[in-house]
């Protein structure tokens, strides 16, 4: 066979893959997983030796690389998208955990704070509605002008002056105790919210890898039916090329897949920080 006729039906059949792979694009959904619609089973592989031994040495070489290569991938793939699943799983747990511990942070502190303060001011509350009443009583006489029930109640209220400013300056304490622990935990939960916050961009990158990733896992579906088809014909070439277009394609799969892996799992480090930080 010349190079001239084998150039042209190399070509030839690039184009024909290129159609192949536009009206896969077009047309074929994305797999749910990398395995679900390939599988190295034993007729494919009993196609390909066939292929492989009808095939001259050199491209018998690279038919067998290749295929190594693409089995590889496919392998890696799917022990990524596990790892990607778990990974993903054990984050929105975890996220999901630590915006619940951040919503508490000193709720302890914070209710008991504030159960002083209401504890303090039913305390006082009689003390208070006494001396109001003095006051209101000393008014009255005062429209009566009987200056002897004046004198009394004026002295009354003299003596309770001293232990009505000692309960508001208490109750006063505690609720400038209270705002000030309010405003320190609203600080510490801003803080730990912020941070928290900083897996959004990673998550953005997720998404866009993944659909990044969806483009040549669709494109290898109709690849992958057009290598089975050209090994049952014992079609070297054909083969061949069907074997690097799948090769290259996973190989840019896996490239996303590690690098989705990546940033879950940084993922994972920035909410176990936040736990550390802000528990």
């Amino acid at each position: 066979m010349s190079m001239s006729f084998r150039t042209n039906v190399t070509k030839i059949t690039l184009v024909l893959l290129s159609a192949l792979l536009y009206i896969g694009l077009t047309t074929a959904p994305t797999p749910v997983s990398a395995a679900a619609s390939i599988e190295l089973n034993a007729p494919v592989k009993a196609a390909f030796d066939a292929t492989v031994k009808a095939a001259d040495e050199g491209n018998a070489a690279k038919l067998t690389r290749l295929y190594n290569d693409f089995s590889s991938l496919l392998a890696q793939d799917v022990t990524l998208e596990a790892q990607i699943k778990d990974t993903h799983f054990a984050n929105e747990e975890a996220i999901g955990a630590a915006r619940k511990r951040i919503r508490d942070i000193d709720a302890s502190k914070l209710a008991a704070l504030d159960e002083q303060v209401k504890q303090a001011k039913a305390r006082y509350r009689p003390l208070f509605d006494f001396y109001a009443n003095l006051n209101k009583q000393i008014a009255a006489a005062k429209l009566l002008k009987n200056k002897s029930l004046i004198s009394l109640l004026r002295m009354q209220a003299d003596a309770m002056k001293l232990p009505v400013q000692l309960a508001r300056e208490s109750i006063r304490a505690k609720t400038e105790a209270q705002q000030v622990a309010k405003a320190d935990a609203a600080r510490k939960i801003k803080a730990a919210r912020d941070w928290l916050a900083t897996v959004e961009p990673l998550q953005t990158q997720i998404k866009a890898h993944r659909s990044a990733a969806s483009l040549p896992r669709s494109s290898r579906s109709p690849a992958w039916s057009n290598f089975k088809r050209v090994s049952k014909k014992a079609d070297a070439r054909g083969t061949l090329d069907s074997l690097q277009m799948l090769t290259t394609l996973s190989r840019q799969i896996v490239e996303r897949q590690q690098k989705i892996l990546a940033l879950e799992s940084k993922i994972n480090e920035i909410v176990a920080e936040t736990k550390a930080r802000y528990a």
